[in-house]
């Protein structure tokens, strides 16, 4: 009983530190807007996205800065599937409904009402925020480490500065956690929904559901690896759609991937704090905090090189995307963590559990061991 009274304290107290971590984080944005929840997803007022948005609640808090990605999820959310006309206005549509998720969750949550989108979206950001460091807790406790653990995702960069400009990365990193904590139960269904989901989340985590197939067919599992393969599914047959619809692949539109390290080599030599920053103290202080980002991310490539599981797998395969990004998606400090969220929110699990993949098979074998003698 005290055990799970305190698998329980930490879980909450973890929980309640994610969301004062993101609710502080915000207030420096929501002061400069009059506290207008609208200002989040900073749609630009001076593009056709921006009247747009004024024109569906003419108190919308536009920005005059370059708009952020956050504009197309609150487009998604206003216009789920790509038949109105919001959808129009995008910069690259087929690239933007490549990841529609957070954007229906939105939409879900507003009820379809347009004017309600940006709060929606608001309170799906911190929700995912707290989802997925209740996962990373739940998956430290698991591996037989302190659960308090779980504080380093409920602090990554990338994550709470994705909840608070209303970015798809935080539900991104809930569904890869849970799915991957589901797997370890050895709760297939909710696995299956979560592995499902995942990709409709963030393209990228595709590689999640190929390393559990990967996996079980290496464990001779066929069945289970037949089942995993079809969580693909629902994403291949929604970009079929956005195909048809938009006229080209959700790849033909991002420009976040390039050779291998050429990203952060170019990095290294003109990363900022901030895109477009001078001053040779900002890059000092950028380079110095890229620098403490790179050792940690390849701390857990080398622990993931030695270990057995999906998780390691999934970490591996992600972690060779991250390899491949382009200047553009890592010279910013703040760009190049919410470009590795993923793999910051997966670091603490592998360093620090490493215990996981054999309680995961482990489990496995238990579960199947059971079902055959009940039969």
């Amino acid at each position: 009983m005290r055990s799970n009274r305190y698998r329980a304290a930490v879980v909450l107290g973890c929980a309640l530190a994610a969301v004062l971590v993101t609710s502080i984080a915000a207030i420096p944005t929501l002061r400069r807007a009059d506290w207008s929840l609208t200002v989040l997803p900073r749609v630009n007022g001076r593009t056709a996205l921006g009247r747009a948005a004024r024109a569906i609640d003419p108190g919308f808090h536009t920005v005059r800065t370059e708009p952020y990605d956050g504009a197309y999820y609150w487009g998604i959310a206003v216009d789920p599937v790509g038949r109105g006309t919001v959808h129009q206005l995008f910069d690259k549509p087929s690239y933007r409904y490549g990841h529609p998720l957070f954007g229906w969750v939105g939409w879900v949550l507003s009820a379809g009402h347009a004017r309600s989108a940006a709060t929606a979206l608001a309170a799906a950001g911190i929700a995912s925020v707290v989802a997925a460091v209740v996962a990373a807790t739940l998956l430290c406790l698991r591996g037989g480490t302190s659960g308090l653990r779980g504080l380093i995702v409920a602090f990554n960069p990338g994550l709470i500065g994705s909840a608070i400009h209303d970015l798809g990365e935080p539900l991104a990193t809930a569904l890869l956690l849970w799915g991957l904590f589901f797997y370890l139960r050895g709760r297939r269904l909710t696995t299956w929904f979560a592995f499902a989901l995942a990709p409709l989340a963030k393209e990228p985590l595709a590689l999640m559901v190929l390393a559990a197939v990967a996996w079980e067919c290496f464990q001779r599992r066929w069945s289970r690896a037949a089942v995993f393969a079809t969580a693909l599914c629902p994403a291949v047959a929604w970009w079929t759609y956005a195909r048809m619809h938009f006229g080209a692949w959700f790849i033909s539109g991002g420009t976040a991937l390039g050779r291998p390290f050429a990203g952060w080599r170019s990095a290294f030599a003109h990363s900022t704090l901030h895109v477009g920053e001078p001053g040779a103290a900002t890059r000092v202080a950028a380079v110095a905090i890229l620098a403490a980002l790179v050792v940690v991310l390849t701390l857990a490539f080398l622990r993931a090189l030695s270990g057995k599981g999906v998780i390691e797998l999934t970490y591996i395969a992600l972690f060779g995307v991250a390899s491949c990004l382009a200047p553009n998606a890592t010279v910013a400090v703040g760009t190049a963590f919410r470009n590795t969220t993923f793999l910051l929110a997966l670091a603490p699990v592998l360093i620090a559990a490493p215990s996981l993949a054999p309680l995961a098979i482990e489990s496995e074998a238990a579960t199947e061991n059971s079902t055959t003698h009940s039969t």
